[in-house]
C-alpha cells in the first residue's frame, strides 16, 4: 500500500468505563464512513489514570474483545490507544493494534513513565516492536516515550513507516511538577508537542502520529489536544489546535519514507556509539 488514511481521534475521557466505549463505536463509524485505513484513539482514554486500588481485570478484558469487533465489523485497523492491565502481578500501561480481521497485531508497554504518578504503580516496558502489517509497518510509543529520541529511533531502525503515539498529555495537572505548571506555563499552553512530534518523523524519517484526549478529566487534569500527524521533510502537516473532541483525517502516501531514507541517509550514517 502506498498511501493510508489514517483517522486520529481527539476523545474526551469519562470516569464511566462504558460511556467511552459507546464514545469509541461512534468514532469507529465516523472512520468507515470517510475510508480510513487506521483509527487510532487517545493513551487510558476508556478510564482516565488509574491506581492500583481502583483496578478492575475485566477492563482490559472487555476492552479488547469490544475493540477487536469494531476493528472486524468495521474494517479497519485500530490502535487502541492504552489500558491499564496487571501481568504476571505487575501493571502495565499497554497499547494493543488490531487489524481489520479483528486480530492483535502487535502489543507495546509504555517504556517512560511519569515519575510522580504512574511510576508509583506500573511497571515500565523495555522493548520497542514494529508490526508488519498490509497498510505498512507500525511503530507505537506512549505519550512520555516522545521526550525520548531513542525510542523512535529504534523504531526507525526496525523500518517502521508510522509510529503512533497515543497521549494523555495535560496542559494543567497535579501529577507534573511545579515548576512545569507555574514558572514556565501558568495561564499559557504548553507547546513542546509541537516541537517534539515534528522532530521525531524528520529525524527518524517516518510518519508521526501524535493522538492526544480532549477536554478534562475529573475537573483536575487540563488535556492539552492538539493531536496532529507530521511528515518527513515537513514536520507537523495537520492538527487540532485546541482540546475540543474532534477528529483528524488524513491521507499520506507512505512513500515519502523511502524518499526521506534517500536524502538525508541517516541509517548509513549512524555511529556505533548511537545504537
Amino acid at each position: 500500500m502506498k498511501s493510508i488514511k489514517i483517522c486520529a481521534v481527539q476523545s474526551k475521557v469519562s470516569e464511566d468505563f462504558n460511556k467511552n466505549l459507546i464514545s469509541a463505536e461512534k468514532f469507529f463509524k465516523i472512520a468507515n464512513k470517510k475510508n480510513c485505513d487506521i483509527i487510532c484513539f487517545p493513551e487510558i482514554f476508556l478510564t482516565g489514570p488509574l491506581k492500583k486500588e481502583k483496578y478492575d481485570s475485566k477492563i482490559p478484558v472487555i476492552s479488547k474483545k469490544i475493540f477487536s469487533r469494531l476493528s472486524k465489523d468495521y474494517g479497519i485497523y485500530s490502535v487502541m490507544g492504552s489500558v491499564i492491565e496487571k501481568i504476571n502481578n505487575h501493571f502495565y500501561n499497554i497499547s494493543y493494534l488490531f487489524n481489520d480481521k479483528g486480530s492483535t497485531n502487535g502489543i507495546y508497554e509504555k517504556n517512560h513513565l511519569v515519575q510522580k504518578s504512574e511510576a508509583k504503580y506500573l511497571t515500565e516496558g523495555n522493548e520497542v516492536s514494529v508490526f508488519k502489517t498490509k497498510i505498512g509497518n507500525i511503530g507505537i510509543q506512549i505519550c512520555r516515550d516522545l521526550l525520548y529520541p531513542e525510542i523512535t529511533r529504534k523504531l526507525m531502525l526496525k523500518n517502521a513507516e508510522i509510529v503512533f503515539c497515543p497521549s494523555f498529555w495535560c496542559a494543567k495537572s497535579p501529577s507534573y511538577d511545579w515548576i512545569y505548571s507555574n514558572k514556565y506555563f501558568k495561564n499559557k499552553t504548553p507547546k513542546e508537542v509541537d516541537d517534539l512530534v515534528s522532530a521525531r518523523a524528520i529525524e527518524s524519517h517516518a510518519v508521526f502520529v501524535y493522538v492526544n484526549a480532549a477536554g478534562d478529566f475529573n475537573s483536575k487534569d487540563i488535556l492539552l489536544g492538539r493531536t496532529q500527524i507530521a511528515l518527513p521533510f515537513y514536520g507537523t502537516i495537520s492538527m487540532i489546535n485546541n482540546n475540543k473532541e474532534g477528529v483528524l483525517i488524513k491521507e499520506v502516501d507512505l512513500r515519502i519514507v523511502k524518499d526521506a531514507k534517500r536524502v538525508y541517509k541517516i541509517e548509513s550514517d549512524l555511529k556505533d556509539y548511537y545504537k
